[in-house]
């Protein structure tokens, strides 16, 4: 193919370029050698309708020229749908060891969702890598994207995301999203058997139904909060409101959990726990 030089006005870099953070050392590193050599590999562009064009490989480089205030870039132009051209940024992009792992698996996931390819295995084969590495990928892709969610970074270990990652995404985030609903001192409490019990759920989340999964979740982590001691008993009830019952002198104290604070508190005198219950129970079908 022959190279162009396009003006870097009619240049912009292509909202399906994989790479999601540009190094200033390697766009400072890149002006350095302009300056020497002269040099710049050309850019691979896709020619737009309204006369612009798509940079779907050379982002790095075009920030570069912008800083040396360029007026031409080299360029090799594909005569291509917007759908060929990021087939082609995925097989040139995943080919490159400086693209994070979760970098590639985000946009091959893309790539599934715009219908691209179909599967991983599909990806795989036009990508030249083995499905295993695809799907490594996509975990870390995954992984990343459940370290965004600042709610849990307190509970957050390698364990845990890798255990998160592996999961369907319906399952995934209705998991996420419990996770984020605890108050801290349950997460506290848990923190130590979560990844264990992330694990075990994961295997079978591909098997049972997403609400199937989540009520068995939730049942596992009541088990651990009502293992302490008797005084003090925290657990998620059907409804999914968050209950603790404490013992305080002689009273018992029955507290409707939020995220930071109790919502409700009632509090009944232990001389009378047995007749509320009673009375309680007729509400019971």
């Amino acid at each position: 193919m022959e190279i162009e030089w396009i003006p870097v006005s009619l240049l912009e870099i292509a909202d399906y370029n994989p790479r999601e953070a540009r190094s200033p050392e390697v766009i400072q590193s890149i002006i350095e050698t302009y300056k020497l050599k002269n040099l710049i590999k050309p850019l691979l562009v896709r020619k737009r309708e309204d006369g612009k064009y798509d940079v779907f490989d050379g982002g790095t480089r075009l920030e570069a020229l912008k800083i040396l205030k360029i007026d031409r870039a080299p360029c090799i132009v594909y005569d291509c749908s917007r759908k060929e051209a990021i087939e082609i940024a995925a097989i040139v992009h995943t080919n490159r060891e400086e693209l994070t792992p979760a970098e590639k698996g985000k946009f091959i996931l893309r790539c599934i969702n715009e219908g691209i390819w179909r599967n991983v295995e599909e990806a795989a084969k036009a990508l030249g890598f083995s499905k295993d590495t695809v799907y490594d990928w996509i975990r870390e892709a995954r992984i990343y994207s459940v370290s965004m969610d600042s709610k849990l970074k307190n509970i957050l270990n390698r364990d845990v995301k890798k255990a998160l990652a592996s999961m369907p995404k319906p399952v995934r985030e209705m998991v996420i999203n419990e996770l984020a609903s605890l108050t801290e001192e349950i997460t506290e409490k848990i923190k130590k058997e979560l990844p264990n019990i992330l694990s075990n759920i994961a295997r079978k989340s591909f098997e049972s139904e997403p609400d199937e999964v989540l009520r068995e979740f939730r049942e596992n982590i009541s088990k651990i909060i009502e293992a302490g001691p008797d005084y003090s008993i925290t657990f998620r009830a059907s409804s999914g409101l968050m209950y603790q019952i404490d013992k305080v002198e002689n009273n018992i104290v029955i507290k409707i959990l939020s995220r930071n604070s109790s919502s409700y508190q009632l509090t009944i005198p232990s001389i009378d726990l047995r007749e509320f219950i009673r009375k309680l129970s007729r509400f019971i079908k």
